[in-house]
């Protein structure tokens, strides 16, 4: 069985969405395929199973998370600590 994945996740700007796309490249591996169209960005994931497509995309989800909040300056209630105290 394949088990194929593509999220859609609209920014407010191309640069957001480019922003995000490079604090996840280098976790997507041959995992997952992340591209830019204007502020969207269209990530892509193929996997073997259901276990292993559900596995990608808990870590696909928790970088996504940690990008997300660093692109739009870590603000709201989900965002960053503040290591600097």
């Amino acid at each position: 069985m394949n088990v194929q994945c593509r999220l859609v996740l609209d920014y407010e700007s191309e640069e957001q969405a480019r922003n995000v796309a490079r604090s996840i490249s280098l976790d997507n591996g041959g995992y997952a395929e992340a591209k830019v169209e204007g502020s969207r960005l269209v990530i892509t994931s193929s996997a073997a199973s259901a276990p292993s497509m559900l596995h990608t995309l808990e870590d696909l989800m928790a970088c996504l998370k940690v990008a997300d909040q660093v692109v739009k300056g870590g603000s709201g209630p989900d965002a960053l600590p503040d290591l600097d105290r």
